[in-house]
């Protein structure tokens, strides 16, 4: 599904949708609330995870795919 169309699949479901709960939830998501979390992990574990995200971006590391396919023996 492209973008534009995966848009307008959700824009229909959100319309449709009478669960208040879930429009404050995805209205939570686009307004930036709910990070905090990070703000609170210790500053070891938020460099590696700047660290981890910058070796992704380098393309660097290995996908979810070829992990799983490596450790696929120990399931």
């Amino acid at each position: 599904m492209g973008t534009a169309a995966l848009k307008l699949y959700l824009a229909k479901k959100i319309i449709e949708t009478e669960d208040l709960e879930l429009i404050n939830y995805i209205k939570s998501i686009f307004d930036g609330e709910g990070n905090e979390w990070y703000d609170d992990l210790p500053s070891g574990v938020q460099e590696s995870l700047q660290k981890g995200l910058k070796q992704s971006s380098a393309g660097e590391g290995q996908s979810h795919e070829e992990v799983m396919k490596k450790y696929q023996k120990w399931q």
